[in-house]
């Protein structure tokens, strides 16, 4: 089984701090291959906001986007390459906001749904017992945060471990 997809986003900033554009997005799938791409900005989000704090978190910085990053077209086809015929679930509303914006920065509709995380818990009968421990154990693990690949990684494992009935 290699679905749910989880995905997660990198910004220039929170979108409280101005006005931000993504900067990295990863997805994993629950059997644990994954996908990380630096985005490029277009022309358009020059000028938008970037945030010193942010960038002390995730580690990314405007001069890594430029010699590293993707042209978002790329980064986009490949990233719905990767997800095809899953569903895609992330932990907060902004990730499907910054697959908004890189789809604006782009010029197309949005390729597919984001789920919140919390539904498929639900839709599963997880508790919240099961879900914390699940996530517990996935911290231990993967304990790097603030790096889509790893996060998305994380929520992924999470994932997995509830359906392999890991989580206690």
């Amino acid at each position: 089984m290699s679905c749910p997809a989880l995905i997660d986003f990198e910004a220039s900033c929170l979108p409280e701090y101005g006005q931000s554009y993504p900067i990295e997005v990863a997805v994993a799938r629950i059997d644990g291959s994954s996908r990380a791409w630096l985005i490029r900005p277009v022309e358009a989000w020059r000028y938008w906001d970037w945030s010193d704090e942010a960038e002390a978190l995730h580690g990314i910085s405007q001069d890594m986007l430029e010699a590293e990053g993707l042209p978002p077209a790329q980064v986009l086809a490949e990233m719905i390459e990767f997800v095809r015929d899953c569903s895609v679930y992330a932990d907060a509303d902004l990730d499907e906001y910054w697959l908004e914006v890189l789809c604006q920065g782009v010029g197309v509709k949005l390729p597919f749904p984001v789920h919140y995380l919390g539904e498929f818990f639900v839709e599963h009968g997880f508790t919240r017992p099961q879900v914390v421990a699940a996530l517990e154990e996935a911290k231990r693990r993967l304990p790097k945060e603030h790096l889509a690949r790893e996060d998305a990684k994380r929520l992924a494992l999470v994932v997995r471990l509830l359906l392999d009935g890991e989580a206690a």
